[in-house]
């Protein structure tokens, strides 16, 4: 069985098992009879609709390993990396490594990061970590969650960046809020989250990558930050992955994976944007599309935004890879827009198969939502068959 994910906006995954998929694509074609002649003239304007219909079993995990442990939400931010792609890849993000973002640019712009107590209401701010270019002081302000950063005479490389940030929380100063759930207003920053900088994405960027921890476990870490930028700015943002992973525990019944998908096609709300459309097959820093990122409200973290659909790739596999009966894997990708004959088959289709999920590229799986389910029990094995409808749709606008 194929090992289909789905994946949710708060990019959390849910892995399911197809028996069998069947993915439609029609083009609307209109022909015009030419009257006395009999000739038909046919006007392509390129309008495309397709669904995906996956027949699948949900059955129970094997929880023989499993210590039934709370798993704790985390999320990445990497400043060796953009968020921002070009050709299906992450551009470069800092100067010194080979983008375009130096440390002046980012001066007075400012990201949030929500702990598991300050999640749970919105009456509760989250934390803000502002970049100040004047200075190389840290600073943690009294009575508010901000923490300014100072980011004078940095090197513009996203390693350095990065260390920055750890440094900024290592001081482990008190705002003289509460941040944590059994905690009071002494809670300081390493109390809610723990940070840590390691490897990037690519190696070329050395330590630019930065993993924050929830240090309270379970599903209440799981939320839509880190938010970039909170002026609302242009300015590029770089590669991030929101909070998500935090669990009860890892290991889930048949009727746990129903549940959840209940939830998730029955009342999943998306509170803003998601995807890019107009792509005219520009560079994106050139102005390339009518571009989004989430804007979401607290309940909108389950949402499907995406799909990741293995296939065996021959003409994709070199040498140096290790043997899959012949092949590699890659996902079946669906690329609209201006796009040339490579970049749209499979010669281009460079990415992995559970590479992550950007669902601001068409290059790393499909992008829309599931729009149907239907389950039926068999008792008899304790599993449940049915089938899910998958829409793909480059941008989903939700009220």
């Amino acid at each position: 069985m194929s090992r289909i994910r789905l994946i949710r906006q708060d990019n959390q995954v849910i892995e399911i098992d197809a028996t069998a998929y069947t993915l439609s694509v029609s083009r609307s074609v209109p022909v015009l009879p030419i009257p006395v002649l009999a000739e038909r003239l046919a006007i392509d304007i390129n309008a495309v609709q397709s669904d995906i219909q996956i027949d699948c079993i949900l059955r129970d995990d094997d929880c023989s390993a499993t210590k039934f442990q709370q798993d704790a939400a985390f999320c990445t931010i990497d400043f060796g990396l953009s968020a921002e792609t070009s050709g299906g890849d992450n551009d470069i993000y800092m100067v010194a490594d080979g983008g375009t973002i130096d440390i002046a640019a980012l001066h007075n712009k400012s990201f949030e990061l929500a702990t598991s107590y300050t999640n749970k209401s919105r009456a509760r701010a989250s934390i803000t970590i502002k970049f100040d270019n004047t200075t190389s002081s840290h600073v943690y302000a009294t009575g508010s969650p901000l923490l300014t950063i100072g980011i004078g005479s940095l090197a513009h490389s996203g390693a350095a960046l990065a260390a920055r940030i750890v440094s900024a929380f290592a001081l482990d100063s008190s705002f003289g809020i509460q941040l944590t759930t059994v905690g009071s207003t002494s809670d300081t920053i390493l109390d809610a989250l723990s940070i840590s900088a390691g490897a990037g994405s690519i190696s070329a960027t050395g330590n630019s990558k930065l993993t924050i921890t929830s240090v309270e476990k379970g599903p209440d870490g799981n939320n839509a930050t880190p938010v970039f930028w909170t002026d609302n700015g242009t300015l590029a943002k770089p590669k991030f992955e929101l909070f998500g992973g935090g669990t009860l525990h890892n290991c889930k019944s048949a009727g746990d994976k129903l549940q959840d998908l209940i939830g998730v096609v029955g009342n999943a709300n998306l509170a803003g944007v998601s995807g890019r459309i107009l792509d005219v097959g520009l560079d994106i820093d050139e102005g390339n599309g009518l571009d989004t990122s989430f804007s979401v409200a607290d309940r909108s973290g389950d949402y499907i935004v995406g799909i990741q659909i293995p296939y065996n790739s021959l003409v994709q596999k070199v040498a140096t890879d290790a043997s899959n009966d012949g092949y590699v894997t890659r996902n079946l990708l669906m690329v609209t827009g201006v796009r040339s004959i490579e970049e749209q088959s499979s010669i281009g289709n460079h990415n992995p198969f559970g590479t992550d999920f950007n669902v601001s590229s068409k290059f790393t799986g499909i992008r829309g939502t599931i729009v149907g389910m239907n389950f039926g029990y068999d008792a008899g094995n304790n599993i449940y068959e049915g089938s899910l409808t998958f829409q793909p749709a480059d941008m989903i606008v939700g009220l």
